[in-house]
C-alpha cells in the first residue's frame, strides 16, 4: 500500500509539473521570440499578428526607425518595397508601427526585427484580415454538408483567402479537420463554399475550398479585393539616414551642463566670500 501511495503521488508531482510547464510550451509555439529592445520592454502592448507590406509613402521613400520612440533611423526604403512583419505597435497618438522582420523563417514568421515602420508610409498586402474586414458580415456557420468533399479527399490546400490564388500549404491531410477546427464559411461569386481554419499544423488563419479541397490551381480573382489605394512612385534618390540623437548622447550632454553649472555655481561662491573677505 505504501507503494502504491508513493507512486500515485509521484504520478500527481509529474502531472503537475506537466500542467506547469504546458503553457510554455503553448506560448513557445504560438509566439516568435525576437531580441529587440523596444519589443522586450513593449511585448505586452504589441499585437501579434503576421502581415506583409509594401512601402507606399507619397514622398517616395519611408524610414525604418529604431524604434517608435527614437529618432534614429536604421535604413530608408524605397516604394515599392517589400516588407513582412509579426509585431505591430500603436502609439500614443494612435499611429500604427510595424516590426520590420528579417533572419530566419519558420511556420510562425521570422524571429529578428529590422526596425520599425509606419504602416501609414505601406501599403497592406491583400490577405485574411482585409478579406474578413470587407466581406465578414457574410460569413456563415460552418455546416458538415458543407464539406462533404472533404470525405472523399486525401489531402486538402490551404489559401490565403477565398480567390486569392495564393497557396500557404499543400498536401495536408484532409483527414486533419472536423467540425472543432473549421469555420465559419463564405460562399463565393461561382457559388464554391469556403471555409476558414484558424490552425492547421503551425499554420494560421488559412481558408479551404470545401468544394474542391484538393486542387492546388484555383484562378485568383482580384474583384474579390481590388486594388483602391494610390499607387506613390518611388524616388530617383533616396536621402541619407538620420542618425538621431540617441538617450546616451541626451545623457551625456546634460551631464556636461549639470558639472558645468556645479563648477560655474562654486567658482561665484567662492568668488563672492573672498570679495566679502577682502571688504
Amino acid at each position: 500500500m505504501k507503494k502504491i501511495g508513493k507512486t500515485l503521488k509521484l504520478l500527481a508531482l509529474v502531472c503537475l509539473l506537466w500542467l506547469g510547464l504546458a503553457p510554455a510550451r503553448v506560448r513557445a509555439d504560438l509566439l516568435v521570440e525576437v531580441d529587440d529592445s523596444f519589443w522586450r520592454a513593449h511585448q505586452d502592448e504589441c499585437a501579434y499578428y503576421y502581415r506583409s507590406y509594401t512601402v507606399n509613402a507619397p514622398e517616395g521613400y519611408a524610414a525604418i526607425w529604431a524604434s517608435p520612440l527614437s529618432s534614429k533611423q536604421r535604413e530608408v526604403l524605397a516604394n515599392g518595397v517589400s516588407i513582412y512583419s509579426n509585431w505591430h505597435y500603436t502609439d500614443d497618438a494612435g499611429e500604427i508601427w510595424c516590426a520590420v522582420m528579417a533572419g530566419e523563417m519558420n511556420h510562425q514568421g521570422y524571429d529578428t526585427i529590422r526596425g520599425w515602420m509606419k504602416t501609414s508610409d505601406c501599403m497592406v498586402r491583400a490577405d485574411h484580415i482585409q478579406f474578413e474586414e470587407v466581406y465578414g458580415q457574410e460569413f456563415v456557420k460552418y455546416k458538415g454538408t458543407y464539406g462533404e468533399a472533404l470525405a472523399d479527399a486525401e489531402t486538402v490546400v490551404l489559401w490565403e483567402y477565398p480567390c486569392s490564388g495564393e497557396i500557404r500549404a499543400e498536401e495536408i491531410d484532409a483527414e486533419w479537420f472536423d467540425n472543432w477546427n473549421i469555420g465559419p464559411c463564405w460562399q463565393d461569386p461561382r457559388g464554391r463554399m469556403w471555409a476558414y481554419v484558424s490552425y492547421c499544423y503551425g499554420i494560421r488563419s488559412t481558408w479551404i475550398c470545401l468544394d474542391d479541397p484538393a486542387n492546388p490551381y484555383l484562378e485568383a480573382d482580384e474583384s474579390i479585393l481590388p486594388q483602391t489605394e494610390v499607387i506613390y512612385p518611388a524616388a530617383d534618390q533616396l536621402p541619407e539616414v538620420k542618425s538621431g540623437v540617441t538617450g546616451l548622447m541626451v545623457g551625456a550632454v546634460l551631464g556636461v551642463m549639470a558639472v558645468t553649472g556645479l563648477l560655474l555655481w562654486v567658482f561665484f561662491v567662492k568668488k563672492r566670500k573672498a570679495g566679502d573677505e577682502n571688504l
